[in-house]
């Protein structure tokens, strides 16, 4: 089940290439902080189509209209996110607060101790990311009810019927599907550039060459920024409604 759904996933992620392309241009302009709640939105819209239709259907990608209404769901979004976030971040600011007040005391324990800080809080991070996978789904699926993204009874309970395992296989997909791409990416990139920059070398001299890393930090960053970022975006978002429509009823 989870490979057809990573496989309807995949597919419909590069169903409508220039939707991509208009996603990356809105996360390259994250930092205006509108089209961040934008992305967020068409997440939100991904999800409720996903929801509402099927493995393997034949689901459009949203439209890009009614933006003030996009804006508000993407605000949903970040709302629900960001709390599933606090637990961790408590964690560790709290207990990196106390390690540093004992710091004296502690001597060269500091920096162990600080790792397993780092180490417990990633642990609880991951937690709450999982529950809230969970949670924006259950949302949307009430109409948008940032109330239903918190009933914690009910968001284990469609965990544990969707499968606690599934949702461990979701994520480690992710990240080997993630890791892949961008792996692949950057070695296409550093490949053309390095190859480009040795015959050109032979032309204008080796500085060419030497320009060769700075054309592949930049490309690999607006290959991130651009194709990488806003495709896992659609892929995470719809993978997500999937896997919640596999609970039982």
């Amino acid at each position: 089940m989870i490979l057809e759904i990573f496989k309807d996933s995949f597919e419909y992620s590069f169903k409508e290439p220039k939707t991509i392309l208009k996603l990356g241009i809105l996360s390259f302009l994250n930092f205006l902080i509108v089209p961040y709640f934008l992305l967020n939105g068409y997440s939100y819209r991904i999800t409720k189509i996903g929801i509402n239709g099927m493995i393997n259907g034949n689901d459009p990608l949203p439209e890009f209209k009614h933006w003030g209404i996009m804006f508000l769901e993407g605000v949903k979004i970040f709302i629900v996110r960001t709390v599933y976030l606090i637990p961790g971040t408590l964690i560790f600011f709290t207990l990196s607060a106390t390690i540093i007040s004992m710091g004296k005391f502690l001597g060269l324990m500091v920096l162990a101790t600080e790792l397993g800080v780092i180490a417990i809080s990633t642990i609880v991070w991951h937690i709450f990311y999982l529950f809230s996978i969970v949670a924006v789904p259950n949302m949307i699926n009430n109409n948008g009810s940032l109330k239903s993204a918190f009933k914690i009874r009910e968001i284990i309970e469609i965990s544990k019927s969707i499968g606690i395992f599934k949702y461990v296989q979701f994520y480690i997909g992710c990240i080997v599907l993630v890791l892949g791409i961008i792996s692949a990416t950057l070695l296409l990139i550093a490949l053309i550039i390095l190859t480009s920059g040795l015959a050109l070398s032979s032309v204008i001299g080796p500085v060419a060459f030497g320009y060769a890393g700075i054309f592949i930090s930049i490309a690999s960053t607006m290959a991130l920024v651009l194709i990488i970022s806003p495709f896992f975006m659609v892929f995470e978002s719809r993978t997500m409604a999937l896997m919640y429509n596999t609970r039982e009823s």
